[in-house]
This record gives structure tokens, sequence and C-alpha cells, in this order.
């Protein structure tokens, strides 16, 4: 999308260029045309984005507020003027109004959203008592529907969309009952990492972009009072810290890593239970330490985290707060770092970060897809993989392989797996989630397709055998598509482990060596894999 590249230029690429197209206008011409408009047009063109929006060659929707609504934002911002929020806010605002594609009136009422210029979702409601009205992002109704532009729609609103450029730490920083959570971000370095949207790394000449996301569990100055805590000097001591606090081993800086998650969850993600289960267990930034959070339908509360040791429960009015880079939630309690006891977790294969930055918006659809998508992973820096000197068999998938899940194949966790194609003595590795030290069965979901039946009946190859390993240890020999029972196309499971000891809670090397020869032969050969789940034994 080179266009969307551009404008992100400092300067307009397309300043001082005319653009007209037949006797029709284009969006910002059309703008300019109409008073009602005038304060946008100003916006525009003190972005330095007037130009740009009057392409020929691209269609645009344009969500553009009236005079009225830009008044109402200026007046909201305590500033009177564009000029007065800076050229890059200006920018910010023109990217977050709009969107690369044309949106007829009849497709915008069916969506849930759509996905903006900053690579934002605007949420789209229909508004159930002014008719012909629909609210956009929860901030400003839609008075207008599709005005047809030489290139493009324009959406008329009662307001101005304020932009989301927020990061975590900001959203922290900004609010001033959270003062001792925000001096101990700032002590330990946390607030360096809140405030970072993405990495950026450069192998064989291919760069790529690592977004950051994460969730902050915020505690508020008059929850710590309830400790007897009132200022970070009472905090350290109460946690016992040292005087190195960016030192990970040190107890406030595992304290504040405790309450940030390595993803952007929702609250509704975090307070969601599957099957049977009502405790989940989540990984955390702290070293090798996790969080409970428990389903207690008996209670008013309902959700728990940590319920068997310093529990404490989300404040629903102050969670959800979205930033650029992930979510905060507020807390009620202290909640000191605490290991609970062993539950369920499931492992979805392909569930990180640099595998969603390479896939982007088709990553773990929401439902079944209709028409599978692939992307190569083989750049993600969560795998360490080696392809076979012998060559690989496969042809339809690259070494690793991301794949959205049909209908068929609606069992798999977050409808997609991973495809490897490594060949006979490929191997690859991975981390897995952080588990609570103790025994565990170990299963694998994995995919079944109509053309794997000769290694489901073996007669070619060993039946897709793996050698796999944790940490270097407990070997084992499985060949999982010698279990399946049916021909059909499905998710199937097979036992790697009747039982398994973790000694102590931390995240663990899973390794896969490639033990079939007819994955470097065979072009139909590839191991679809999903999901393992660790399932705690008790005594």
């Amino acid at each position: 999308m080179v266009f969307a590249l551009a404008l992100f230029a400092c300067d307009d690429p397309y300043k001082n260029s005319t653009y007209q197209i037949y006797d029709q206008n284009p969006i910002s011409t059309y703008l300019s045309a109409n008073e009602n408009y005038s304060e946008w047009v100003k916006v525009l063109e003190y972005a330095d984005l007037y130009n740009a929006l009057n392409q020929a060659d691209v269609d645009f929707t344009a969500f553009v507020p009236t005079n009225a609504g830009v008044s109402a934002f200026y007046q909201k911002m305590g500033v009177s003027s564009i000029e007065d929020l800076g050229q890059s806010y200006a920018k910010s605002m023109v990217l977050y109004s709009t969107v690369l594609d044309t949106i007829a009136v009849e497709d915008f009422v069916d969506l849930d959203y759509t996905t903006n210029l900053s690579g934002d979702k605007l949420s789209v409601v229909i508004d159930s008592t002014n008719a012909g009205n629909a609210i956009l992002d929860d901030q400003a109704n839609v008075i207008e529907m599709g005005l047809s532009v030489a290139n493009g729609n324009i959406y008329v609103l009662d307001g101005v969309l304020k932009p989301l450029i927020e990061t975590v730490y900001d959203r922290v920083a900004q609010n001033s009952s959270y003062s001792i959570m925000k001096q101990a971000l700032d002590e330990t370095g946390w607030d360096q990492e809140l405030d970072v949207l993405a990495d950026t790394t450069t192998l064989s000449g291919v760069q790529t972009i690592t977004a950051r996301n994460y969730t902050f569990l915020a505690v508020s100055d008059e929850a710590f009072a309830e400790d007897n805590i009132t200022s970070l000097s009472d905090l350290k001591t109460k946690l016992g810290a040292g005087t190195d606090v960016t030192d990970s081993t040190n107890a406030l800086n595992q304290y504040v890593a405790y309450h940030i998650m390595p993803s952007n969850y929702t609250l509704d993600d975090l307070e969601t239970f599957s099957g049977t289960d009502t405790s989940v267990i989540w990984s955390t930034e702290a070293p090798n330490q996790v969080m409970m959070i428990t389903l207690d339908s008996l209670s008013e509360e309902k959700y728990f985290i940590n319920l068997l040791g310093e529990k404490a429960c989300f404040v629903t009015a102050n969670s959800d707060v979205l930033a650029k880079n992930g979510y905060v939630h507020e807390v009620d309690r202290y909640l000191p770092v605490w290991e609970p006891a062993q539950a369920t977790v499931v492992w979805d294969l392909a569930d990180y970060k640099a595998v969603k930055s390479l896939v982007g918006s088709d990553y773990q659809p929401s439902a079944p897809v209709s028409t599978e998508t692939k992307y190569s992973v083989a750049a993600a820096d969560c795998y360490t993989y080696e392809v076979s000197a012998s060559g690989v068999g496969g042809t339809s998938y690259s070494y690793l392989t991301y794949v959205t899940c049909k209908t068929n194949l609606k069992a798999a966790v977050h409808y997609d797996r991973l495809v490897l194609n490594l060949g006979y003595m490929g191997t690859v590795s991975m981390n897995t989630p952080t588990l609570v030290r103790g025994k565990y069965k170990v299963t694998l979901s994995f995919i079944y397709l109509t053309d794997h039946s000769f290694m489901r009946q073996m007669t070619d190859g060993n039946g897709g055998m793996m050698r796999i390993s944790f940490d270097g240890t407990n070997n084992a020999n499985v060949s999982p598509y010698t279990t399946v029972t049916s021909s059909l196309a499905g998710v199937y499971e097979s036992t790697l482990y009747s039982e398994i000891e973790f000694d102590e809670t931390s995240s663990h090397t899973f390794k896969i060596v490639v033990m079939d020869p007819s994955a470097s032969t065979n072009t139909k050969f590839s191991l679809q894999l999903d999901a393992i789940t660790f399932t705690p034994i008790t005594e």
C-alpha cells in the first residue's frame, strides 16, 4: 500500500499538483466549495494532506466533521485552532478519519467496524434513536451518509474523531489516580517499554516491523492506600525492594512487570472461559510469574485475580481504556506477585506477537473463514528452525506457514494453525507460555486433510513421526496422524506425554524434529499443528 505509506511523509507528496476528474470534484476540492466544512479544510491544509486526498487514482472514504463539530473539539481540547495542536497532531486527525477504500452506504450500515489509515479500527453502530444515523468510533454521529465525490465517498459527522495516539504509558501517566504506579514505571524503566509502538529489525536486507502490544493492570492510589501504601517509598518497603530497581530480579521491578501482560486483551478476553474451565492462567512480563483469573458464579464480583492469594477484582468502569499499543484495566487491590496452583493451559502454536505482525488483519479470525489465507511466518523471531539438507517435499506451503481455518476445521483454537514443511530431519523450536510447576498430561491438536491419507495409513512414510522434547530433555517419538480414525478432514487430538513434570514455574523450549522420510519426498506432506494443551495431573 504505497500511498498509505506516502501519507506518513513529512510533506504532502502531491503539493502544488492539481487533480480533477472529468467534471466532478475530488474530496478536498468538494469540501472547499462548501462553507460548512471550512474548518476541516484548514486541518487538511495545515496537515499538508489537502492534495493527497484529491488524487484521481485512489479511492477514499472521508469522515468529515462540520464546522460546529470542529469548534466543539477545539473547546474540549482547550485550544482555539488547529495550529495550537501542532502539525503532527493534525496529520493524525486526518489519517484517523480516512479509509483507503470507497465504502458504499449499503455496505457501511452492515459494518461492525472499518480500518482507517492509522491502522486503527473504527466501530460502526447504527443509531437506534435517530433514523438514518450511525455512531462512529463511539465518538461522533454520522449525520449524512455517502456523499459521492470523484474519488470516493464522504460521511459527514457532528464531531471530530479524536485520533488514538496515546500509548499504554500515556494512559497511565495522564491519570492522576495512578501517581504511585506511574512513579514505579518511571523508576524501573518499564515506562520506556510501554511507550513503544513497534520494533524494527532488518534481516538479509528485509525490514520487519513487529508491533508491541500490552495489557496493563493499573492500581489506583486509593487502592494502594487500603494496604497502607501512600507513596512509592511505602511500596518499596512493603515489597522489600533493593536499590537497583531496574534489575529484573528486583522486587519492585518484578511487581511492575507482574502487572503487564504481553498482548492486548480486552476485559471480555480476560473474563471469557471455555468448556468447564473456571480458572485460566495468564502470562506476565515478570520472569516465570503468572496470574490466575477465576470465575466464581456465586459471588457478586464474579471474576477474581488470584482468588486463593491476595485477590483483586477488575474495576469495570475504569477498564478497557484503549491505547495505541494495548489496553489499561484498573484493579481494586494492591495485587502482589503470587504463584497460583496449576490450571489447564491451551497453547496456540501461532500465538506470538511476531506472527501477528506478519499476518496483519487476518490473524486469529473471530469466526471460521470462507476462504483460507496463507502467510509465510518463517521470518518470525519466535521460531528457530532448520530446513532438511534433503529438501522439502511439500509444494503447498512455505517452511513455516500461518493458515486460517474454514468451517470444517472450526474446532481449531483461534481458527488458525501453524504448518511445518521442513523436510526429513528439519527442526523447529519455540517457547511455551509460562507453566506452573507440577505434572501435566500433554495433548496435541492437529489438522488432518484428505490428502494426508498416506500419512494416516502409512502407505508412504511413518505417519508424520516427530521427535519432541522440552528444554532438550524428555525426548519422545510420536506419529499423530496414525491416530486419526476417520477419512474426513478435521481437527484431531493425539497424546504427546501421558505425564511430564516441570520442576519450576517457567516457560520452556519446545522442539520438534521431523522424523518422517516422506517429508522430503512427498508433495502432499505437511504437519498441520493447532495447539498443545497442558492438563494438570493432581496426586
